[in-house]
């Protein structure tokens, strides 16, 4: 057993069940919101979710409610398989979906039934909450990949369900990201080769054509130690910073996380990790298709599981760890890139050129490795190195 319960947390690190189930939840948003006019919808709501949906396994909740634009007749409930759908169970205004997510195990994993005695048991209890009588429960086993759906039906609404369901979980950059997990877990060699870690021999590749950003989080969280009148230590955060450098061009961002962001948090060190995932993903968003990096290099490998949750919507993003000690913190020893984090009165991004005119007299790889060079220097020896 605990050898069982190491393997979940390994799978589920980094909240992935929470992600696969606001990604299913987005992903069938979007569809609906595709097909507002054949289904006479009037508005999709995206319902608020509750952190443990899915194992708390008393009541459940809805997770989009559909609103009408007149009525639609409703089915008596059938599964998503059965095809003779009488609408003659009345007719109703508001609709909603409620996505389940299990762990099969091998002696009970029929969705189907599961899915079925799910919806039973929720629309009969009095702890669940759902908008309206008139629904349908979608079940997805995450161990088995398969899923079902079982609930009243809206014309139009089981065709979409199922053309829809059987594109999401063969497309679902959240569930690619669990099957990969298991595939690991059980040494099953995975569908495309891991990249390699950074490091002295494939150091070159940087250069190529395509664009790689190495990603720093050391800074991102700083504290100040002082010593209080009893002699004791006091930890306070100051303003830190996220650095995001293009080797191929210089080109360096680096935003500043303002200290008032970790007020009343807790596992600093933790938050600080996701934190710069945040910050990496908005920038990329931020940036037209052509600018956004082929490839993100994280200089600390605690890096490399919030950012692979975080970047789920850009499944073409390789993401890497680096066996290369870049002293890219040593930017803030910089007094003007220290001066600007430490006075700055709210979280902001700025652009800054790393290599000065260097590029229009010696190559990238010559102007990157004079600018480890000055770096390292830097870290080593602030003082010596301003000489």
């Amino acid at each position: 057993l605990p050898t069982l319960k190491i393997s979940y947390v390994s799978l589920f690190r980094s909240h992935a069940w929470q992600k696969s189930h606001e990604s299913l939840i987005l992903d069938l948003c979007q569809v609906l919101d595709n097909e507002l006019e054949p289904l006479q919808i009037e508005t999709v709501q995206k319902e608020a979710i509750h952190p443990r949906k899915s194992y708390k396994m008393t009541s459940s909740a809805a997770d989009v409610t559909c609103f009408a634009s007149y009525k639609w007749p409703v089915s008596t409930p059938s599964m998503l398989t059965d095809s003779s759908d009488r609408m003659d169970a009345g007719t109703t205004q508001k609709y909603w979906i409620d996505v389940q997510l299990r762990w099969g195990d091998y002696d009970s994993h029929d969705i189907e039934r599961y899915t079925r005695t799910k919806f039973l048991s929720y629309t009969t209890d009095s702890m669940s909450i759902y908008p309206s009588p008139t629904g349908v429960v979608v079940g997805v086993d995450l161990a088995y990949n398969i899923y079902s759906a079982y609930g009243n039906w809206i014309p139009g609404m089981k065709p979409l369900m199922q053309q829809a369901m059987a594109k999401i979980m063969k497309a679902s950059p959240a569930l690619y990201v669990i099957r990969e997990r298991i595939r690991k877990a059980l040494q099953l060699f995975s569908s495309e080769p891991t990249e390699s870690y950074l490091n002295s021999t494939n150091y070159a590749e940087l250069f190529s054509h395509q664009t790689c950003w190495f990603v720093d989080d050391t800074n991102v969280y700083r504290v100040t130690v002082q010593k209080t009148f009893e002699g004791n230590l006091n930890t306070r955060p100051i303003n830190g910073a996220m650095t995001v450098l293009n080797p191929r061009t210089g080109q360096c961002f680096i935003k500043v996380i303002h200290s008032s962001v970790w007020a009343g948090q807790k596992r600093l060190g933790q938050l600080a990790k996701w934190k710069t995932a945040e910050e990496t993903v908005a920038l990329v968003r931020s940036l037209p298709v052509e600018e956004q990096p082929n490839q993100l290099i994280v200089s600390r490998k605690g890096m490399l599981d919030p950012l692979e949750v975080t970047m789920l919507d850009f499944p073409n993003i390789t993401i890497r760890g680096s066996e290369m000690q870049l002293p890219l913190q040593a930017l803030l020893k910089i007094e003007k890139i220290g001066d600007m984090i430490l006075k700055a009165t709210e979280p902001k991004m700025s652009l800054w050129s790393c290599y000065d005119n260097w590029l229009a007299t010696v190559s990238p790889y010559t102007a990157f490795s004079r600018l480890v060079l000055i770096l390292r220097a830097l870290h080593i020896n602030t003082e010596r190195a301003k000489i």
